[in-house]
């Protein structure tokens, strides 16, 4: 297994970067060979429990699907014709919702007015709405690095008994956090060459000790660590807007940043989180906890902007308050805004 680093953009995979699966997904949509008239789709889930899917045809009896492949023929008509297929999937010890597909079979026909002619075409709706994903897209793939047993053993007697309380994954990465910016920001600064080439715990244990410092990188890289090694699963994404590579200069705009995201398994989405911002999440006014891409989207717009609120973490007082964004520290906060910034993430690649 390797890894690479993907750039996450709106117009190329964002999906890709962001997407969470659902209960049920669209895997595949193929035309039917030869003179045959149709389409087969294939379906699949991600969950671990995962059995089968059951499926009926125009209101018959639920047959069982154990690939997840349904074939909907038509006859060879000039006339337009329609089927319905009932679908669930069914689980360990439950099941998925009903989705209800409609395949409406168009014939092909001539359209004078724009001289143009028009295929035979299959349009397939579906209630509730089934996302077309063709490849697994799994929050595990983006959370790296993946935690060796040495170090799930010390972070399990390092920060096992705080987080016991809590229920979500989010609720255990706050608790993680603001322990670790206590630990870790009287130690804030540059680092020293013997942090090169250490683990996340190997300089984190150096910085508490005394013997040297940290950046953004650090503070992230240990928290990210921590988090996957507790099972909260995070992942670091380095942050840039470089315009120009040379031997004799680089030239950037801001300096680069180290950020952070959680998985939060029970609201099925990445959550932004940044110890250098004292951040526990961000808001567009109630609505959140956003994502990286949101923050970064909505700092970007003039209106959003004035609707955005941090969830910051106060040291001194051991408290936390969700303050408007201009109350907040502007630390590292100018390395979000720009349209020309670059987010690196890194995925696990077979």
């Amino acid at each position: 297994m390797g890894t690479k680093v993907v750039e996450a953009n709106f117009r190329e995979n964002y999906w890709d970067v962001y997407y969470v699966p659902d209960e049920v997904m669209i895997k595949s949509f193929e035309e039917l060979p030869g003179d045959e008239l149709g389409a087969k789709v294939t379906f699949y889930s991600l969950r671990k429990d995962f059995s089968h899917f059951l499926y009926s045809v125009d209101g018959g009896d639920f047959q069982e699907s154990p690939d997840g492949a349904i074939t909907v023929r038509f006859a060879d008509s000039a006339s337009h014709q329609e089927s319905t297929v009932a679908l669930k999937a069914m689980f360990r010890d439950s099941k998925s919702r009903e989705f209800t597909l409609k395949f409406g079979y168009h014939p092909s026909f001539y359209e004078a007015s724009r001289k143009k002619d028009y295929p035979n075409t299959i349009i397939v709706t579906s209630d509730p709405i089934l996302s077309f994903c063709p490849d697994a897209v799994r929050a595990e793939d983006w959370t790296l690095p993946k935690p060796t047993s040495e170090e799930i053993k010390y972070a399990s007697g390092k920060w096992g008994d705080l987080i016991k309380g809590a229920g979500t994954d989010y609720e255990k990465a706050q608790i993680l956090a603001k322990a670790l910016m206590h630990d870790l920001w009287p130690h804030n600064g540059s680092p020293s060459d013997e942090m090169k080439g250490l683990s996340p715990f190997e300089q984190y244990e150096r910085m508490i000790a005394g013997k040297d410092h940290g950046f953004c990188t650090h503070f992230a890289s240990t928290f990210v660590c921590a988090c996957n090694a507790l099972g909260i699963p995070a992942r670091r994404i380095h942050i840039e807007e470089v315009h120009s590579f040379s031997d004799k200069c680089t030239v950037q705009l801001e300096s680069m940043h180290a950020g952070s995201e959680v998985f939060d398994r029970l609201l099925n989405q990445w959550i932004w989180m940044d110890l250098r911002l004292f951040a526990l999440g961000a808001y567009l006014g109630e609505e959140g906890p956003l994502t990286m891409a949101e923050f970064h989207l909505f700092i970007n717009q003039a209106e959003r902007r004035k609707r955005l609120r941090l969830l910051i973490y106060d040291m001194e007082t051991k408290s936390e308050k969700l303050l408007p964004l201009d109350e907040c520290s502007q630390k590292t906060l100018t390395c979000y805004i720009g349209c020309g910034t670059e987010f690196h993430y890194r995925k696990v690649t077979s």
